[in-house]
């Protein structure tokens, strides 16, 4: 850690309490009022500071005032985590230590919690170093980034009015500790989810042909989607298809053929016109599988474009080049680093100001391949010294903006 600065270093125990306190205590969905109330707790008796909260689903607002005026540079940190049961093996680190998520079915299994603490150690830190600074500094903890698009929300409510710049970042496994990456452009892919209804006659398992059989239309459909892919959209264009729901049917009644089926799952990609391609070819394909099944299958689609691309802005990137560098050794700064088909609904924030989302590696580097695991994992669990250089690097970012020269 010899690239960290001193006060982050002397702080990294307390910026480990807040890490463990919300994984400990873990919400999911759009509101995340129990994490906004500890994280307001850990300014309200600050001077220069003014939290602004109450703007349906949209998190608190945090904001340092400096000693001397100039631009309002903004952070976002998301605080949601998933519907997901942790490990309870004793060699996971939460286990261990006892902060393992205390609700069985809810787990910050996306690095989150580490997201929140890091913007709460982060303001702290520049705090302390306002005297230093001219202009402000804006902390956005946002709540909903997991399919509920807590920072549109943010926005809708004005929470960037008057910022400069925006910044986020995002723990990411796949890098070792000490290590950050990032590209200019389009970084994180656009997420479009669909739900496919089907409904039609049921019937008696022995007698097939007096029902439409809803099971067999979606079980085609689904099949029959992936030649979107292979053969409605360009081999050089990015994109993919995952299923990640299907239901029918009663597992007590396994002799019943169900008048209804449905499944959903998402496209990713980052190009517009194949966004507005994969969206009719769903339709097309669906209501065509369902027809030759049975003419009373009939299809209902719910197809929502949630998340657009996320673009980092090519001047902010490069500037983030000399900044990272002053404390990241050329061999562990990855400024090209490959796009990822995930989605981050940060791209809402981008769309409005100028600005990059760069990873944070938080694998130690003497794990072995085998054993690391990928976000949405339930064994997931960051080397907590990712911590140390989150704080790092916001806080190399604020000074280069508004340092006093």
């Amino acid at each position: 850690m010899k690239n960290i600065d001193q006060d982050i270093q002397d702080y990294f125990e307390t910026i480990k309490t807040f890490r463990r306190h919300v994984h400990a205590n873990p919400e999911v969905g759009p509101e995340n009022p129990k994490t906004v109330q500890y994280v307001k707790s850990q300014f309200e008796n600050l001077k220069d500071i003014t939290i602004v909260h109450g703007a349906e689903n949209a998190g608190v607002m945090i904001e340092i005032t400096c000693s001397e005026q100039g631009p309002t540079i903004g952070f976002r940190g998301d605080m949601d985590a998933l519907n997901l049961c942790e490990s309870s093996c004793e060699t996971h680190l939460p286990q261990k230590e006892n902060f393992r998520s205390h609700d069985e079915n809810k787990m910050h299994a996306c690095g989150h919690d580490m997201h929140t603490a890091i913007l709460i150690g982060f303001g702290h830190i520049i705090h302390a170093k306002r005297h230093n600074l001219k202009g402000k500094v804006r902390l956005l903890f946002q709540p909903g980034e997991e399919g509920y698009g807590g920072a549109k929300k943010m926005v809708d409510a004005s929470y960037l009015q008057g910022v400069q710049n925006v910044f986020a970042l995002h723990v990411w496994p796949n890098l070792e500790v000490g290590q950050i990456g990032f590209r200019r452009g389009p970084f994180f892919a656009s997420v479009d989810h669909f739900l496919v209804k089907v409904n039609g006659t049921g019937g008696h398992g022995a007698s097939p042909e007096k029902a439409s059989d809803q099971i067999l239309a979606v079980s085609s459909m689904i099949s029959n989607l992936q030649s979107i892919l292979a053969r409605k959209i360009s081999g050089l264009d990015q994109r993919v298809l995952s299923i990640g729901y299907i239901n029918a049917g009663n597992k007590t009644a396994k002799g019943v053929l169900p008048k209804t089926a449905e499944f959903g799952g998402t496209f990713r990609t980052f190009d517009e016109n194949v966004q507005a391609k994969i969206k009719e070819e769903l339709k097309n394909i669906c209501e065509h599988t369902a027809m030759a099944i049975h003419d009373d299958c009939k299809v209902e689609i719910e197809y929502t474009n949630s998340y657009p691309q996320t673009v980092n802005d090519e001047t902010m990137a490069e500037r983030l080049e000399t900044v990272f560098s002053t404390f990241i050794e050329d061999e562990n700064l990855f400024t090209d680093y490959t796009p990822t088909l995930g989605a981050e609904d940060f791209s809402f924030m981008l769309k409005e100001v100028p600005g990059v989302l760069f990873l944070v590696g938080t694998t130690p580097s003497d794990m072995p391949e085998e054993k690391r695991v990928f976000l949405h994992n339930p064994t997931y669990s960051p080397d907590e010294r990712a911590l140390l250089y989150g704080v790092q690097a916001f806080k190399k970012i604020a000074f280069d903006f508004l340092e006093k020269k």
